[in-house]
């Protein structure tokens, strides 16, 4: 009987001191983590979440970054203390319930919210990873949040100005259609799928009747402002996929993919009836003469370009604001 007291006393003895050691080893990881990360800087700070996921323990930087004091936040969880934007909420969600189910995630994720105090929206960059004990049971979760918003900030500035700068390329100045380098691009890009797919593909030209007796009797400043009007009265007659670019002067072309010449004949006539009923001020009426050809297999770039002018000046001889094709 003594010899079995002595066991279970000598096993309960192994017990406590082997949770010593491990409690012991936990104490110093986390006062040897602590140290490391109050030294990060400014836009750092480091945090540990109890099995619950509130917050137990917060790094010095933590209120320069979210704009709350460790007091607000202790004993909190994330959602409590932030105003998340965009799939920030759905991503947090699916971090806790990975370590619900013992799951590591070990991944750099980009979350944003709206800082309590500038009302502004931040970004930050999330890593954290859980601890657990012997037996897999989850203890806590540290992590490190770095506040990423001048990058992303300043990454979407360039984006912008690569949009402007790509528009510019592409833009005519005056219209704001597409410009002659974009559109002739275009068609010959169109022509080469046209080849591959063997699919229709049609081209309008028009150009602006007697144009130079507006701009000698009104001036270039009206001159402008017709052809600026009629490229928007235009933009709103022709499909979505339909290209409308400056050729040079007032002639303007219409790219018009995966278009029969009976197609591009409606359109044509729904642009032409467009600008000869818009009002335009200070002028009694502006017309347009109009080409329209189809693509023929084989053809060139050049010759259907040649084609479509030849049709738009057959339109003018037969008495203008006419369609020819």
């Amino acid at each position: 009987m003594i010899y079995i007291i002595l066991i279970l006393i000598s096993l309960i003895i192994f017990i406590y001191i082997r949770f010593e050691k491990q409690h012991k080893k936990l104490i110093e990881a986390k006062e040897k983590y602590e140290s490391i990360v109050e030294d990060l800087g400014d836009k750092f700070f480091a945090y540990r979440m109890n099995a619950d996921f509130k917050f137990v323990y917060f790094s010095k930087n933590m209120e320069n970054v979210l704009g709350i004091s460790p007091d607000q936040a202790l004993g909190k969880s994330f959602d409590e203390i932030l105003k998340w934007t965009g799939d920030s909420l759905e991503i947090g969600e699916k971090s806790l319930d990975a370590y619900e189910k013992g799951q590591q995630h070990d991944d750099l994720t980009t979350m944003s919210f709206i800082h309590p105090l500038t009302q502004e929206e931040r970004f930050v960059r999330v890593t954290d990873h859980t601890v657990t004990d012997s037996s897999e049971n989850l203890l806590w979760v540290e992590g490190i949040l770095e506040d990423i918003t001048e990058s992303v900030n300043a990454q979407k500035a360039l984006h912008e100005k690569e949009l402007e700068l790509e528009k510019l390329a592409t833009t005519d100045v005056l219209t704001k259609c597409f410009n002659r380098y974009y559109i002739m691009n275009n068609i010959e890009e169109e022509i080469n799928r046209t080849k591959r797919k063997e699919e229709p593909l049609a081209l309008i030209m028009y150009d602006f009747d007697h144009f130079k007796q507006i701009n000698d009797q009104f001036g270039h400043d009206v001159g402008d402002y017709v052809l600026k009007e009629a490229t928007e009265v235009i933009s709103h007659v022709i499909r979505e996929i339909d290209k409308l670019g400056r050729y040079g002067g007032e002639e303007f072309l219409i790219l018009l993919p995966f278009s029969t010449l009976t197609n591009a004949l409606e359109v044509a006539e729904r642009v032409r009836e467009a600008i000869a009923s818009h009002h335009f001020k200070n002028l009694d009426q502006v017309t347009v003469s109009l080409g329209v050809v189809e693509y023929q297999k084989d053809e060139s770039f050049q010759n259907l370009l040649k084609r479509v002018d030849e049709k738009m000046y057959e339109s003018k001889r037969s008495g203008r604001n006419k369609v020819s094709s």
